[in-house]
Protein backbone atom coordinates (compact mmCIF):
# COMPACT_ATOMS: atom_id res chain seq x y z
CA UNK A 1 0.00 0.00 0.00
CA UNK A 2 1.69 3.36 -0.89
CA UNK A 3 -0.59 5.39 0.87
CA UNK A 4 -0.57 4.49 5.09
CA UNK A 5 -3.57 5.30 6.69
CA UNK A 6 -4.16 6.09 9.98
CA UNK A 7 -7.17 5.02 12.01
CA UNK A 8 -8.29 7.94 14.50
CA UNK A 9 -11.24 6.64 16.47
CA UNK A 10 -14.11 3.99 16.27
CA UNK A 11 -17.60 5.35 16.73
CA UNK A 12 -20.04 3.01 19.05
CA UNK A 13 -23.51 2.22 17.34
CA UNK A 14 -25.16 4.02 19.94
CA UNK A 15 -23.33 7.61 19.37
CA UNK A 16 -23.38 6.86 15.49
CA UNK A 17 -27.53 6.15 15.43
CA UNK A 18 -27.90 9.84 17.47
CA UNK A 19 -25.63 11.31 14.89
CA UNK A 20 -27.81 9.52 11.98
CA UNK A 21 -30.51 11.85 13.48
CA UNK A 22 -29.53 14.77 12.36
CA UNK A 23 -28.86 14.01 8.67
CA UNK A 24 -31.14 16.86 7.02
CA UNK A 25 -32.80 16.96 3.50
CA UNK A 26 -31.00 19.26 1.25
CA UNK A 27 -34.04 21.02 0.02
CA UNK A 28 -37.42 19.72 1.97
CA UNK A 29 -38.88 21.87 4.53
CA UNK A 30 -41.67 22.62 7.17
CA UNK A 31 -43.81 25.39 6.74
CA UNK A 32 -41.57 27.46 8.64
CA UNK A 33 -38.56 26.92 6.22
CA UNK A 34 -36.77 24.54 8.48
CA UNK A 35 -34.75 21.55 6.78
CA UNK A 36 -36.54 18.29 7.91
CA UNK A 37 -34.69 15.28 8.99
CA UNK A 38 -35.50 12.15 7.42
CA UNK A 39 -34.06 9.92 10.25
CA UNK A 40 -35.42 12.04 13.23
CA UNK A 41 -37.79 9.38 14.65
CA UNK A 42 -36.45 6.29 12.58
CA UNK A 43 -35.21 3.17 14.50
CA UNK A 44 -32.00 1.57 13.25
CA UNK A 45 -30.76 -2.06 13.94
CA UNK A 46 -27.60 -4.65 12.34
CA UNK A 47 -28.57 -6.33 9.39
CA UNK A 48 -26.74 -8.69 7.28
CA UNK A 49 -26.94 -8.50 3.51
CA UNK A 50 -25.93 -11.90 1.51
CA UNK A 51 -24.88 -12.31 -2.11
CA UNK A 52 -26.83 -13.62 -4.76
CA UNK A 53 -27.20 -17.21 -5.64
CA UNK A 54 -28.24 -17.01 -9.32
CA UNK A 55 -27.00 -14.66 -12.16
CA UNK A 56 -29.77 -11.75 -12.37
CA UNK A 57 -30.59 -12.13 -8.73
CA UNK A 58 -30.45 -9.85 -6.17
CA UNK A 59 -28.29 -9.90 -2.69
CA UNK A 60 -30.96 -10.71 0.15
CA UNK A 61 -31.01 -8.61 3.34
CA UNK A 62 -31.72 -11.00 6.57
CA UNK A 63 -32.55 -9.70 10.11
CA UNK A 64 -33.46 -12.05 13.04
CA UNK A 65 -36.89 -12.47 12.15
CA UNK A 66 -37.24 -11.77 8.28
CA UNK A 67 -35.42 -12.49 4.52
CA UNK A 68 -36.07 -10.09 1.44
CA UNK A 69 -34.58 -8.92 -1.74
CA UNK A 70 -32.29 -5.60 -1.71
CA UNK A 71 -33.27 -3.14 -4.10
CA UNK A 72 -30.69 0.01 -5.61
CA UNK A 73 -31.05 2.84 -6.99
CA UNK A 74 -27.71 2.73 -8.15
CA UNK A 75 -27.37 0.51 -11.08
CA UNK A 76 -23.97 1.87 -12.27
CA UNK A 77 -20.65 0.67 -10.43
CA UNK A 78 -17.11 2.55 -10.53
CA UNK A 79 -13.90 1.18 -10.76
CA UNK A 80 -12.50 3.85 -8.91
CA UNK A 81 -14.62 3.70 -5.62
CA UNK A 82 -14.11 0.12 -5.73
CA UNK A 83 -10.21 0.79 -5.51
CA UNK A 84 -10.20 3.24 -2.68
CA UNK A 85 -12.81 0.15 -0.63
CA UNK A 86 -9.54 -2.23 -1.07
CA UNK A 87 -7.32 0.51 -0.25
CA UNK A 88 -9.13 1.22 2.95
CA UNK A 89 -10.58 -2.40 3.56
CA UNK A 90 -6.44 -3.92 3.46
CA UNK A 91 -5.78 -1.08 5.89
CA UNK A 92 -8.28 -2.18 8.26
CA UNK A 93 -7.71 -5.78 8.33
CA UNK A 94 -4.07 -4.72 9.98
CA UNK A 95 -6.23 -3.14 12.46
CA UNK A 96 -8.38 -6.67 13.46
CA UNK A 97 -11.26 -4.80 11.32
CA UNK A 98 -12.82 -5.39 7.99
CA UNK A 99 -15.74 -3.48 5.66
CA UNK A 100 -17.76 -6.05 5.67
CA UNK A 101 -17.75 -6.45 9.43
CA UNK A 102 -18.21 -3.44 10.65
CA UNK A 103 -21.04 -2.92 13.35
CA UNK A 104 -19.70 1.02 13.91
CA UNK A 105 -18.25 3.69 12.45
CA UNK A 106 -14.93 4.75 12.01
CA UNK A 107 -13.01 7.37 10.84
CA UNK A 108 -9.44 7.41 9.26
CA UNK A 109 -6.86 9.78 7.98
CA UNK A 110 -5.88 9.36 4.51
CA UNK A 111 -3.08 11.55 4.11
CA UNK A 112 -2.92 14.24 1.52
CA UNK A 113 -6.70 14.07 1.58
CA UNK A 114 -8.50 14.38 4.87
CA UNK A 115 -10.42 12.95 6.98
CA UNK A 116 -13.23 10.37 6.54
CA UNK A 117 -15.58 7.86 8.04
CA UNK A 118 -16.62 4.69 6.95
CA UNK A 119 -19.43 2.96 8.57
CA UNK A 120 -22.30 0.31 7.20
CA UNK A 121 -23.97 0.77 4.43
CA UNK A 122 -27.15 1.82 5.19
CA UNK A 123 -30.38 0.10 4.00
CA UNK A 124 -33.75 1.82 4.10
CA UNK A 125 -37.37 -0.33 4.87
CA UNK A 126 -40.04 1.72 2.47
CA UNK A 127 -43.45 0.27 1.99
CA UNK A 128 -45.43 1.85 -1.36
CA UNK A 129 -48.81 0.71 -2.52
CA UNK A 130 -48.99 -0.74 -5.64
CA UNK A 131 -51.97 -0.89 -8.90
CA UNK A 132 -51.63 -3.40 -11.11
CA UNK A 133 -47.85 -3.05 -10.30
CA UNK A 134 -47.16 0.61 -10.78
CA UNK A 135 -46.72 2.91 -7.55
CA UNK A 136 -49.67 4.31 -6.53
CA UNK A 137 -48.79 7.95 -7.06
CA UNK A 138 -51.62 9.85 -5.45
CA UNK A 139 -51.33 7.61 -2.42
CA UNK A 140 -47.29 8.01 -2.63
CA UNK A 141 -47.45 12.23 -2.75
CA UNK A 142 -49.56 12.15 1.32
CA UNK A 143 -46.23 10.84 2.80
CA UNK A 144 -45.13 14.80 1.99
CA UNK A 145 -48.18 16.59 3.84
CA UNK A 146 -46.57 18.91 5.29
CA UNK A 147 -43.30 19.03 3.74
CA UNK A 148 -42.33 21.95 1.18
CA UNK A 149 -39.79 22.94 -1.09
CA UNK A 150 -38.19 26.05 -1.98
CA UNK A 151 -37.88 27.60 -5.56
CA UNK A 152 -35.40 30.93 -6.98
CA UNK A 153 -37.14 33.51 -4.98
CA UNK A 154 -37.39 31.24 -1.76
CA UNK A 155 -41.11 30.82 -2.41
CA UNK A 156 -42.03 27.66 0.02
CA UNK A 157 -44.55 25.32 -2.17
CA UNK A 158 -46.47 22.59 -0.57
CA UNK A 159 -45.37 19.28 -2.58
CA UNK A 160 -48.74 17.59 -0.83
CA UNK A 161 -50.14 19.76 -3.46
CA UNK A 162 -48.22 17.52 -6.11
CA UNK A 163 -48.69 20.06 -9.20
CA UNK A 164 -47.00 23.83 -7.93
CA UNK A 165 -47.70 26.98 -9.59
CA UNK A 166 -45.69 29.54 -10.58
CA UNK A 167 -42.63 27.62 -9.88
CA UNK A 168 -39.41 30.15 -10.31
CA UNK A 169 -36.56 28.35 -11.88
CA UNK A 170 -34.57 31.06 -11.48
CA UNK A 171 -35.22 35.11 -10.58
CA UNK A 172 -37.35 35.60 -14.18
CA UNK A 173 -38.95 32.77 -15.29
CA UNK A 174 -41.27 30.21 -13.50
CA UNK A 175 -43.58 27.36 -14.64
CA UNK A 176 -47.03 27.98 -13.79
CA UNK A 177 -47.89 24.33 -13.90
CA UNK A 178 -45.14 21.73 -12.66
CA UNK A 179 -46.03 17.92 -11.48
CA UNK A 180 -43.77 17.09 -9.09
CA UNK A 181 -43.31 13.71 -10.31
CA UNK A 182 -40.45 12.37 -12.81
CA UNK A 183 -42.32 11.90 -15.96
CA UNK A 184 -41.57 8.26 -16.17
CA UNK A 185 -43.05 8.02 -12.73
CA UNK A 186 -46.73 6.16 -14.30
CA UNK A 187 -44.15 4.30 -16.43
CA UNK A 188 -42.32 1.91 -13.53
CA UNK A 189 -44.16 -1.37 -13.26
CA UNK A 190 -43.26 -4.30 -10.46
CA UNK A 191 -45.34 -6.79 -11.79
CA UNK A 192 -49.22 -6.21 -12.79
CA UNK A 193 -50.35 -8.92 -10.16
CA UNK A 194 -49.09 -6.62 -7.22
CA UNK A 195 -52.07 -4.62 -5.90
CA UNK A 196 -50.95 -3.94 -2.04
CA UNK A 197 -48.50 -2.15 -0.17
CA UNK A 198 -45.15 -3.96 -0.79
CA UNK A 199 -41.84 -3.39 1.00
CA UNK A 200 -38.95 -2.44 0.00
CA UNK A 201 -35.14 -2.15 1.19
CA UNK A 202 -33.50 0.42 -0.77
CA UNK A 203 -29.96 1.17 -0.20
CA UNK A 204 -29.53 4.62 0.80
CA UNK A 205 -26.02 4.30 1.18
CA UNK A 206 -23.05 1.93 0.07
CA UNK A 207 -23.39 0.33 -2.88
CA UNK A 208 -19.70 -0.10 -3.27
CA UNK A 209 -18.82 -1.60 -0.36
CA UNK A 210 -21.81 -3.78 -1.02
CA UNK A 211 -20.51 -4.84 -4.51
CA UNK A 212 -17.13 -4.86 -2.98
CA UNK A 213 -18.40 -7.52 -0.68
CA UNK A 214 -20.58 -9.88 -2.74
CA UNK A 215 -17.99 -9.70 -5.88
CA UNK A 216 -14.88 -9.33 -4.79
CA UNK A 217 -14.59 -10.64 -1.48
CA UNK A 218 -17.39 -13.13 -1.96
CA UNK A 219 -18.87 -13.02 1.77
CA UNK A 220 -21.77 -11.38 3.46
CA UNK A 221 -22.15 -7.52 4.82
CA UNK A 222 -23.11 -6.49 7.66
CA UNK A 223 -26.02 -3.22 7.10
CA UNK A 224 -27.58 -0.65 8.93
CA UNK A 225 -31.43 -0.84 8.80
CA UNK A 226 -33.33 2.03 9.09
CA UNK A 227 -37.07 1.52 9.70
CA UNK A 228 -40.22 3.69 10.57
CA UNK A 229 -41.24 3.80 14.01
CA UNK A 230 -44.89 5.18 13.72
CA UNK A 231 -45.04 7.14 10.27
CA UNK A 232 -43.36 6.03 7.09
CA UNK A 233 -40.18 6.96 6.19
CA UNK A 234 -40.25 9.49 3.65
CA UNK A 235 -39.99 8.57 0.04
CA UNK A 236 -36.80 7.52 -0.96
CA UNK A 237 -35.42 10.41 -4.08
CA UNK A 238 -34.96 7.23 -6.57
CA UNK A 239 -37.25 4.10 -7.59
CA UNK A 240 -36.10 0.75 -6.45
CA UNK A 241 -34.44 -1.14 -8.95
CA UNK A 242 -33.15 -5.11 -9.37
CA UNK A 243 -29.60 -4.71 -7.79
CA UNK A 244 -28.62 -6.65 -10.97
CA UNK A 245 -27.97 -6.57 -13.88
CA UNK A 246 -25.88 -3.37 -13.33
CA UNK A 247 -23.14 -1.16 -15.44
CA UNK A 248 -19.52 -1.16 -14.68
CA UNK A 249 -17.13 1.74 -15.26
CA UNK A 250 -14.11 3.09 -14.32
CA UNK A 251 -15.30 6.51 -12.49
CA UNK A 252 -18.34 8.75 -13.15
CA UNK A 253 -15.89 11.05 -15.58
CA UNK A 254 -15.81 7.90 -17.81
CA UNK A 255 -19.89 8.24 -18.24
CA UNK A 256 -18.74 10.59 -21.03
CA UNK A 257 -17.35 8.44 -23.35
CA UNK A 258 -20.85 6.93 -23.42
CA UNK A 259 -23.28 8.51 -25.15
CA UNK A 260 -25.79 6.09 -25.34
CA UNK A 261 -25.37 4.77 -21.69
CA UNK A 262 -29.08 5.18 -21.18
CA UNK A 263 -29.35 3.42 -18.05
CA UNK A 264 -29.33 5.44 -14.83
CA UNK A 265 -31.34 6.10 -11.38
CA UNK A 266 -34.57 6.84 -12.00
CA UNK A 267 -35.43 10.06 -9.52
CA UNK A 268 -38.91 10.00 -8.41
CA UNK A 269 -39.29 14.00 -8.87
CA UNK A 270 -38.88 15.91 -11.97
CA UNK A 271 -35.48 17.48 -12.78
CA UNK A 272 -36.35 20.75 -11.29
CA UNK A 273 -36.76 19.38 -7.98
CA UNK A 274 -34.76 15.88 -8.38
CA UNK A 275 -32.27 16.95 -5.77
CA UNK A 276 -34.28 18.21 -2.86
CA UNK A 277 -34.45 14.96 -1.13
CA UNK A 278 -30.81 14.23 -1.50
CA UNK A 279 -29.27 14.20 2.10
CA UNK A 280 -27.16 16.39 3.65
CA UNK A 281 -24.22 14.42 6.16
CA UNK A 282 -22.61 17.75 6.81
CA UNK A 283 -24.88 17.84 10.52
CA UNK A 284 -24.01 14.47 11.38
CA UNK A 285 -20.70 15.41 11.71
CA UNK A 286 -19.75 12.57 8.97
CA UNK A 287 -17.04 12.80 5.98
CA UNK A 288 -18.58 9.53 3.68
CA UNK A 289 -17.67 9.06 0.22
CA UNK A 290 -19.46 10.78 -2.19
CA UNK A 291 -19.81 9.58 -6.14
CA UNK A 292 -21.49 12.95 -6.90
CA UNK A 293 -20.18 16.63 -6.53
CA UNK A 294 -22.90 18.49 -5.24
CA UNK A 295 -25.12 20.79 -6.93
CA UNK A 296 -27.21 23.87 -5.62
CA UNK A 297 -30.79 23.70 -5.04
CA UNK A 298 -32.97 25.86 -3.89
Amino acid sequence: MKEMLILKNTLPFKELEEQLRTIEFRGLYNAKGEKIKPYKKAIFSLATVYPPTSIGASPVIKTKTTKDILFSPQPTIYSNQIEIIKTVDKFLSKNGLRVNKLKSAIEYEWPGRGLFHMLPPIIEKHSYNLSDGFINLDKLIKLFENFYVKDAQNNLHHIFDRYLRNYFIDEVSSIRHLDIFHSNAPLINYGLQYNHKQDFHIICDGSHRIDYSIEHLHEPITVILVEPEKRPLIPYYAFPMPFRPTIRLSSKQSEKMYPRLERDKIHLFNDFLKKVLHYDWTPAGLSVSKLRTNTDIN
